[in-house]
Order: structure tokens, then C-alpha cells, then sequence
């Protein structure tokens, strides 16, 4: 039986009322992008505004049956597996997962050594990434030898990004924990207590301080208090 021909109005109304191919790429639905090759302005290397192309979104997505679609559909060039967006990454910047960027490499020649905006290879961009598998499996590959993560996140300027990130959670696990001000509390009574009862009997507090809260805190504390008593 001959194919059932589609009406340019069908077309029209498919193109507008469905996916476009990014996210047709990122869901994995093959056979819609196989229509917006068709018959969509669109190529697998077509880029959105920041030169993010199909390409890029299959490797992102790990969709491994459409990298290979569109890295051999007709009239799309051998170096297209390099193709870059406005950082300078290539689809293997994009990988996740060993499988994915074994497949590019071996199957379609990626470039190992390439270098992005930010003067970072693939492996060293997997390494600040914190993919360490795939960063590993890249720099045998290209030769590279490794750099530890925390240079490549100042090469990069992220370091104090990073720093700051994880010192904020912390911050917000304390102010969500409803013990944190209550034991604050408690803490201050007993130090005051302690102090207290020391000025009544003429003791030194220090050693009971020190099993209290450690002995920098309590030559701190001592130290306060002696400051705040009024002179005659």
C-alpha cells in the first residue's frame, strides 16, 4: 500500500501542537523528531539561542538510539559529534554517564581533547562536575593527567560558589532544627550558673567550665566576666 499522504494543514497543525525537537529529544520520542526533520525548519545541528542543538540535548538526555539517528541522518557532517554551543561545549561536555560518552567516542570519533570557553577539556569539565568515573574514563583516553577538583573550581572562579553553598545548607539545617536554640539556651544557663555559684563561694570556675563548653570558650567567658564586674 502506498504511504498516506499529509496535508500541509496536518503538517502546520502537528508542528505548532506539539513538542518542539529539544524536548522531543529530551522525552526520547523518536518518531517526533523524525517529523520535525521532515518537515520542521530544524537540522540535528540547528541551535536555539545558546547554540544548543539536538545533538547536545541527546547527550545531555543519555538517549542513546537518537544520538546515533541524528549524528548519521543525512547530510549532517562527520564533525557534527563536535558541534558547539555559545560556552564552546560539544555534546561529550554534556554527558552524565560512561555509556553516553563511550558511545561518542567510540562510535563516532568525539574529540577528547577539545577545549571549552573556560579552557577545560571533557574530562577535566567532568572532574569539576564531580563525575569522577566519567572523568576518569576521559582522561584515559585523551592522556590527561588528573587535577585535583578543587583547582579545576578556582581555575573556573566556582570555588567560592561551592564553599558557600554548602556552608548556607548548614546554616539552614540549623535554623531548622527547633533543638539548636533551645540547647543554645540551656547552654547560657549553665555557664551562668556556673559563674554565679563561683562569685558566691569564691571558686574558680574554670575547670567546671571547661567541662561545660572546652577550654577556649571558657578562658573567653572568664575572661568577659571579669571585664563586665563593676570596680570600686
Amino acid at each position: 500500500m502506498p504511504a498516506a499522504v499529509v496535508s500541509k494543514e496536518e503538517i502546520a497543525q502537528r508542528l505548532q501542537s506539539g513538542a518542539n525537537i529539544w524536548i522531543a529529544v529530551a522525552d526520547g520520542d523518536i518518531d517526533r523528531v523524525k517529523f520535525l526533520l521532515e518537515h520542521g525548519n530544524v537540522t540535528p545541528t540547528s541551535g536555539d539561542m545558546a547554540k544548543y542543538t539536538p545533538i547536545h540535548a541527546a547527550a545531555s538526555y543519555s538517549r542513546h538510539d537518537l544520538l546515533r539517528y541524528l549524528l548519521s541522518y543525512p547530510g549532517v557532517s562527520k564533525d557534527a559529534v563536535n558541534v558547539r554551543d555559545e560556552d564552546g561545549d560539544t555534546p561529550l561536555y554534556f554527558c552524565e554517564d560512561l555509556a553516553t560518552a563511550q558511545l561518542l567516542v567510540t562510535e563516532f570519533g568525539a574529540d577528547v581533547k577539545i577545549v571549552n570557553d573556560q579552557n577545560l577539556t571533557p574530562a577535566q569539565k567532568a572532574q569539576a562536575n564531580d563525575l569522577e568515573e566519567l572523568a576518569a574514563y576521559l582522561a584515559s583516553v585523551s592522556g590527561e593527567e588528573p587535577i585535583p577538583r578543587a583547582e579545576l573550581l578556582r581555575r573556573i572562579g566556582e570555588e567560592d560558589q561551592d564553599d558557600m553553598a554548602e556552608f548556607h545548607q548548614a546554616e539552614q539545617e540549623a535554623e531548622a532544627d527547633p533543638r539548636t536554640d533551645a540547647e543554645a539556651d540551656q547552654l547560657m544557663e549553665r555557664v551562668e550558673a556556673i559563674m554565679q555559684e563561683s562569685d558566691q563561694n569564691g571558686t574558680d570556675p574554670t575547670e567546671r567550665l571547661r567541662e561545660v563548653i572546652g577550654e577556649s570558650l571558657a578562658k573567653q567567658i572568664i575572661e568577659g566576666y571579669q571585664h563586665a564586674e563593676p570596680t570600686n
